[in-house]
């Protein structure tokens, strides 16, 4: 199934555009909730072995506040640094766009003579495998 992805090129333009500025960040927020969840699951573990049921509720809210701290400092630290890159690349993109060089128009004659075909219309012509067999005879007969 990864075949024909990979052959269209659709991965990998994801990869380039999308995945591979966000990887370490996307990286590092999973691995802290899985921390996160691992410390929460210890902490209620270890309030039912003690018997202190009371603070519960309050692994929970270390629990919420540990995938909201991860959350945002994806967003800060990963998408605000995007975010200003690209706006960056913008404004220097706007800057070199202002000083805007005026290209001489092509008169109706010059694009005629130059359609792009040029290069094909004064090859030598293609011959096939019969055409250069009787060259070949042709040259040994006249020998």
């Amino acid at each position: 199934m990864l075949i024909p992805l990979l052959r269209s090129g659709a991965l990998y333009l994801m990869w380039r555009r999308h995945i591979r500025q966000r990887a370490l960040g996307l990286i590092i927020a999973v691995l802290l909730v899985f921390a996160v969840n691992l410390v929460h699951s210890e902490a209620v573990a270890f309030f039912k072995a003690t018997e202190r049921l009371e603070l519960t509720p309050l692994a929970f809210y270390f629990r919420w506040l540990g995938w909201l701290t991860a959350g945002t400092g994806y967003l800060w630290f990963v998408e605000r640094k995007i975010a200003k890159a690209a706006k960056l690349a913008r404004a220097q993109s706007n800057d070199t766009g202002k000083v805007k060089r005026s290209k001489p128009k092509p008169t109706k004659k010059s694009l005629e003579q130059h359609d792009g075909f040029d290069a094909l219309r004064h090859n030598t012509p293609l011959r096939s495998r019969a055409e250069i067999m009787l060259d070949q005879k042709k040259r040994d007969s006249a020998d």
